[in-house]
């Protein structure tokens, strides 16, 4: 992977992700709130307009991992990487249809707000909803700091520089959510988007021109291509045959669904919107970009199967993370394609982190550290997520560099498992069922996260293969890689059951029933 730009394609990618840095920087510090404004996490007097929101809401929903692994899951797997693209897809309709306009409403600055508003929170709720958000966020930021890590590295040609690239990436990247706060992340999501939706679009007609325009020759080319034949385009290649394979797709599928609704740092933007009916404008502007998104995502990696598919499987599992790069450069020996394709790697990393690094540090700050009183007293909102935020990017930095040579895919689905087991029915129930409890909201955060690391500490990914985190021994109980099929379900049966056996319940429902219905009549 030393060899996928010429000296001279490296220094245009780095001369202009450089520059890119350099303008964020510049308009994190122009749009940015106030050094002890609560504008940090919202702004009543320099907010986005809905459009604008809706596209920086959905470039949090694409992640550095969405542009490399995934394009490698569709170029290795075919119709079971397309089958995570539709999971997502659904989730953002979930989020538009029975999410944000309400969240909006209920919610000030933090999903946790919402909950005190409908009788199912509390200090105790602020302080683990607001932990197992940062359980969410930290997987995540290490992701995407590892694969920028492993691709700058690459494009170096210097894989003894990955360290030194993690840290740097991670410290503008945690600079960047410092500075700017909601509406300067948000600048750098439009300007992210404003790159990546037209380069991607333009591989992928490429990709369409190379075979004359017909998209059946093409995936003839990507089953042949890819080494498995007619197996490309069924399911089955990266989930499993029988009922491991079943469980494990219709749990890819709810899985992503749920997690896709819950990201934190779509909710943050999603609270951080104009009007509940702005709220609606901002979910089609969303929709909008991920459907052109992810099937410009669909042909580039159909079409890496058809082109590279030979060199993906002589360099293994790891080469997934390089699988648009590798695109690139068959497609255009001039290595133009391939340096505009690593500077969205950069570019989608960076607008992706900086958003996560600010709703963990907003959940630290807000929700952590205010709840437990261990705040300083006295200290802005807006002062204490930046103090949070500057320490949520330093730890995931630190993190990043010792899970360097980790599992990444374990990683990955830790953070998904959870955030849809446990955030998504907190949120759907708090909004939705009036005779839900803190003591709900509880079992299901706390026990649908246990649940979920459980299920993973038990799977393949842990034990019992040679790709496993300790491939020595074998202490897994089943084969199922993607226990969204449980653990989803186990989420909401935990938020009922610790609704309905609570202390105190009356038989009209939950404490607090009536102020419930004065809201949503509001």
């Amino acid at each position: 992977m030393t060899t996928l730009l010429e000296p001279s394609s490296r220094s245009l990618v780095f001369a202009v992700f450089s520059v890119f840095v350099v303008i964020c920087l510049m308009l994190c510090v122009v749009t940015g709130a106030d050094e002890d404004d609560r504008a940090l996490v919202r702004s009543d007097s320099r907010r986005l307009r809905s459009w604008q929101q809706g596209i920086a809401m959905g470039g949090d929903t694409t992640t550095v991992a969405t542009v490399t692994v995934l394009v490698g899951m569709v170029a290795t797997f075919g119709f079971d990487g397309l089958g995570v693209m539709l999971g997502s897809l659904i989730g953002v309709l979930l989020l538009l249809v029975l999410i944000i306009e309400p969240l909006r409403r209920h919610a000030s600055l933090t999903p946790a707000d919402m909950l005190d508003a409908r009788g199912s929170g509390g200090p105790a709720v602020r302080v683990s909803w607001g932990a197992v958000t940062l359980l969410v966020c930290f997987p995540l930021l290490v992701v995407q700091l590892v694969v920028v890590g492993n691709v700058a590295a690459a494009l170096i040609g210097q894989p003894g520089v990955r360290t030194g690239c993690v840290v740097v990436i991670g410290c503008v990247m945690t600079a960047l959510a410092v500075s700017g706060g909601i509406r300067g992340t948000g600048v750098v999501m439009i300007a992210k988007s404003v790159v990546t939706l037209p380069v991607l679009v333009i591989a992928a007609v490429l990709v369409l021109h190379r075979f004359g325009g017909d998209p059946g020759r093409l995936l003839d080319a990507a089953a042949h291509g890819s080494g498995t034949g007619e197996a490309f385009l069924r399911p089955g290649g990266y989930t499993g045959d029988g009922w491991v394979g079943a469980v494990n797709r219709i749990g890819q599928t709810l899985g992503m669904s749920m997690a896709t609704l819950a990201m934190p740092a779509v909710l943050m933007r999603a609270i951080a919107t104009k009007s509940p009916r702005g709220a609606r404008t901002v979910g089609r502007w969303m929709l909008g970009e991920l459907t052109l998104l992810y099937g410009a995502l669909a042909v580039v990696g159909i079409g890496a199967a058809a082109l590279v598919g030979g060199a993906l499987r002589e360099a293994g599992p790891a080469a997934q993370a390089f699988t648009p790069l590798l695109l690139g450069r068959a497609l255009d020996s001039g290595g133009i394609l391939v340096a505009a394709l690593a500077c969205v790697l950069f570019l989608t990393a960076l607008a992706a982190v900086v958003d996560v690094t600010l709703a963990a540090g907003i959940a630290l700050g807000r929700d952590v550290l205010g709840a437990s009183g261990r705040r300083t007293a006295g200290l802005a909102d807006g002062a204490a997520s930046r103090g949070s935020a500057a320490l949520t990017g330093a730890v995931a930095t630190l993190m990043a560099v010792v899970a360097a040579d980790w599992n990444l895919v374990v990683v990955s689905t830790l953070w998904l498992a959870v955030c849809g087991a446990a955030l998504a029915p907190v949120l759907l129930y708090a909004l939705y069922w009036p005779g839900f409890t803190a003591r709900g909201a509880l079992w299901c955060l706390w026990g649908a996260t246990a649940l979920s690391v459980a299920a993973l500490a038990l799977s393949p990914y842990t034990s019992g293969t040679p790709e496993s985190i300790f491939p020595g021994v074998d202490f897994r109980v089943w084969d199922v890689t993607i226990p969204g099929l449980l653990t989803v379900p186990a989420g909401f049966l935990l938020g009922w059951l610790g609704s309905v056996t609570g202390p105190g319940r009356k038989a009209g429902g939950a404490p607090g029933w009536e102020h419930r219905a004065e809201l949503d009549t509001a």
